[in-house]
């Protein structure tokens, strides 16, 4: 995949705001291997070192996967939204104080969780590459925003927000970012 190497800040440089060809494939391609980043940067540690705060005041391993997920469900709502409604509207809710609060994933082991966060990504991945270009210019209006959001924004920002997590997890960790 043509974009596997580049970091979070090169990346946000070339995906701008606006779809092109391009932006599209490189989100896609980001979006494609996070999974199997996590996955890689979670082989060899133990149950404690999962749960484990990362550094004074950080989440743990397991805690980053839950969050990633919150953000990866509440970020794929808006894409579903403009993708199925005709004026799609999307109240504020927030990933963590919100959302997290009232699911609690926290209490489901870290596989149950992996294996969630990787069929989640195979579920959005079907769809988005079954997308026309006319469909990533679809949007949604966010309570609180005033510009209406692409399908292609809300997923650049999913591509954005993991591998800005990845990237701290990585060095945290001292684990290299593969593939």
């Amino acid at each position: 995949m043509s974009g596997q190497s580049l970091s979070r800040n090169t990346l946000y440089k070339r995906l701008k705001t606006q779809a092109s060809a391009e932006r599209i494939a490189l989100v896609l391609d980001h979006l494609a291997v996070g999974p199997q980043r996590l996955e890689n940067l979670r082989a060899g540690l133990s149950a404690g070192e999962l749960t484990r705060p990362l550094g004074e005041g950080e989440r743990s391993f397991k805690r980053d996967v839950t969050h990633l997920i919150y953000c990866a469900e509440r970020g794929t709502d808006p894409i579903h939204h403009a993708l199925l409604l005709r004026e799609p509207f999307m109240p504020r809710i927030h990933a963590e104080r919100d959302w997290g609060k009232l699911m609690g994933y926290e209490a489901f082991d870290i596989e149950e969780l992996m294996a969630y966060y990787r069929f989640r990504r195979r579920a959005l991945l079907r769809i988005l590459r079954g997308l026309s270009r006319d469909d990533w210019e679809r949007t949604v209006q966010r309570e609180g925003v005033k510009r209406s959001e692409s399908v292609y924004y809300a997923a650049r920002g999913l591509c954005l927000h993991e591998l800005e997590h990845l990237e701290d997890l990585s060095g945290k960790l001292g684990k290299a970012l593969s593939p």
